[in-house]
């Protein structure tokens, strides 16, 4: 990958007003269980899991969700972000695991 991929896929990210994961990029990369973290290894689970339930809650109250969720969902298999995305939990196939963030109730 070069420069003028990571533009380009950068180019693609829809602006997201009021999106709560916003300058928290070290809690949703440590939602992806190859994530290395500071220790230099993988996580355990519990704080793979741990990790997962905080960005999963972050997704859940963001007003955002909806214009995310549907970037996600243009996106191709391939090219969908592991972790916790649009508060889901993308596998690396791309598909998500259950694990869903309801939608924000109106008036909320």
């Amino acid at each position: 990958m070069n420069w003028e991929d990571v533009t380009g896929l950068l180019r693609g990210i829809p602006d997201l007003p009021g999106a709560r994961c916003k300058g928290k990029a070290q809690l949703f990369e440590a939602t992806i269980g190859e994530y290395r973290h500071r220790a230099g290894r993988p996580p355990t689970s519990d704080e793979l899991g741990h990790a997962r339930r905080r960005a999963l809650s972050v997704c859940r109250a963001c007003p955002a969700l909806s214009l995310c969720r549907a970037y996600l969902d243009g996106l191709p298999l391939a090219q969908r972000p592991r972790g916790v995305v649009a508060g889901l939990i993308i596998k690396s196939s791309g598909r998500p695991w259950n694990t869903v963030a309801p939608e924000r109730e109106a008036g909320r």
